[in-house]
């Protein structure tokens, strides 16, 4: 993949409180809030069974709740071919259509950190198609992040 040809997203650090086992936004934000939809917490539990459709392993959902008691921010994590890289997805809806977003985890070695790269309103629907669109992202990101 080129550079030129990245899809525009927005990147957030989160580091994990031992304490609370969630992940939580840092200082070392690029904007005071780069992504409004990505909470201030973030954790990784096993997927349940009814909880995702997908074939997830486990899921990474926000603290925060709805007033109709789902999570703000909820998606299965899915492998790539990458170590300690995971993508997944946001759904919103806008007038009744639902939009979905890219989300690519990169989890830090020992756990400590998550990097979110947030393409907002991007997504590929099929699942062999978005599995490559996934593979040839993450060596730019990664490219991008060691520059």
């Amino acid at each position: 993949m080129i550079n030129s040809i990245l899809p525009q997203y927005k990147t957030i650090i989160y580091a994990l409180n031992p304490e609370t086992g969630y992940f939580t936004k840092t200082v070392q934000q690029p904007d005071k809030t780069p992504v409004m939809r990505l909470p201030y917490e973030l954790k990784i539990e096993p997927t349940q069974v009814s909880e995702i459709k997908c074939n997830a392993d486990h899921l990474i959902r926000s603290k925060e709740k709805t007033a109709k008691g789902s999570f703000k921010f909820f998606t299965g994590l899915q492998d790539t071919n990458f170590k300690q890289w995971l993508s997944g997805n946001h759904c919103e809806f806008n007038k009744g259509q639902k939009i979905l977003s890219l989300c690519l985890f990169h989890f830090a070695d020992d756990n400590s950190g998550l990097t979110v790269f947030y393409f907002s309103r991007f997504y590929k629907e099929g699942r062999e198609a978005r599995e490559r669109l996934v593979n040839d992202l993450i060596p730019v990101l990664l490219k991008r992040q060691s520059s």
